[in-house]
């Protein structure tokens, strides 16, 4: 059954968001151990560049889960459909401008003494194919369940509210939160690689709102993945 969506106050409508986020989070982390019981059962090892990606992909099954239930509930229009030659346009535009972005904004932290360390660095160092699979990663599950969710659940519920450049900012936060664990460090650097990838949500979600179809910040958010997934991976095999 379809609930019709109904306004609400900003407090409400942010409380909802933040919920909404840290239910994603609960979800995700069941459909993970889900997996991981009869993983370890097989004899899987999980530490293994296979188990991480896998354990990966299952818990961004569970955030695409939880946001297609939500939005069925909610009654809220998530329009995805096949990119018009504008519409690929705007992805190929979003995607460099995000790079330039990332990397101006790691210059930045660099000069503050603010650059986190990374788990995702770290699993790659042992093993650089774990790289490569993340790339595949990004673009089979990991960019349409985040954006799922953030672009298309939490990014419309906080519309309905605080209309696009809110909705775009609160969204852009809670997907940066969800992204705390990804970093390693002090409590500041930590939250400056948070702050980093808001600023690429930030991106995603105006992509979102400018073509009113998801499947631009797909795209977008997939090839960015791939991009530097791609250089670490050559990086670390050059090296």
């Amino acid at each position: 059954m379809t609930e019709t969506p109904t306004p609400t106050g900003p407090v409400r409508t942010a409380l909802t968001a933040v919920g909404l986020t840290v239910l994603a989070i609960v979800v995700s982390t069941l459909v993970g151990v889900v997996f991981l019981v009869p993983s370890l059962a097989l004899g899987l090892d999980v530490a293994t560049t296979l188990g991480l990606l896998l354990l990966t992909a299952a818990g961004q099954l569970g955030f695409l889960l939880f946001g297609f239930v939500y939005a069925r509930r909610r009654g809220l229009r998530i329009p995805v459909r096949a990119p018009t030659a504008r519409e690929a346009g705007f992805a190929l535009a979003g995607t460099l401008f995000a790079l330039v972005l990332a990397t101006a904004l790691s210059v930045l932290l660099a000069a503050l003494d603010l650059v986190p360390g990374s788990v995702i660095e770290e699993s790659g160092s042992i093993d650089p194919n774990f790289f490569l699979g993340v790339a595949i990663l990004s673009v089979l599950i990991v960019a349409p369940a985040e954006e799922y969710l953030f672009r298309g659940v939490i990014q419309g519920r906080l519309r309905e509210t605080f209309g696009p450049v809110g909705a775009v900012v609160g969204s852009s936060l809670l997907f940066g939160s969800v992204h705390l664990t990804n970093y390693t460090g002090s409590v500041p650097q930590v939250v400056a690689g948070a702050l980093l990838i808001a600023g690429t949500g930030a991106v995603l979600g105006a992509l979102y709102e400018w073509t009113d179809n998801l499947t631009v910040p797909i795209v977008t958010h997939a090839v960015y993945n791939v991009v530097l997934a791609g250089t670490a991976y050559l990086t670390t095999t050059a090296a």
